[in-house]
């Protein structure tokens, strides 16, 4: 027997940092991505835990046309650790960002949690 749940998300706004309107949407109740991986034997630089974790819950980035060059609403999906990678080092893009951003959503799926628990 297998589940099919509905694709729980959140979105993380990053205008506490200065960034108003860029959003990261993350998936609140994507399953362990450590629980099935292995790191292979000689990677690609994407091939990290961390790579494959932020692919595995952050569904896309919502960039506001104020902060890209077409001056247009962009969105990024990252459906692989190689889109995850590739985000981090997208030029004019603040690799710290995407931390903040991913303990942001830490804390929320936590709080989320915590609050299912009491119901």
């Amino acid at each position: 027997m297998g589940f099919k749940l509905p694709r729980l998300t959140t979105d993380v706004d990053c205008g506490p940092l200065g960034y108003d309107g860029l959003v990261f949407r993350f998936w609140l109740n994507a399953t362990n991505p450590e629980q099935d991986w292995e790191a292979p034997d000689d990677p690609e630089p994407w091939e990290r835990l961390w790579y494959v974790v932020i692919a595995r819950v952050l569904e896309r980035v919502i960039v506001p046309g104020g902060y890209t060059d077409s001056g247009e609403e962009e969105v990024i999906d990252i459906p692989d650790a190689k889109a995850a990678y590739e985000l981090e080092r997208m030029p004019g893009f603040e690799q710290g960002i995407i931390h903040w951003a991913f303990n942001v959503f830490g804390q929320e799926r936590q709080e989320r949690l915590a609050t299912e628990r009491k119901n």
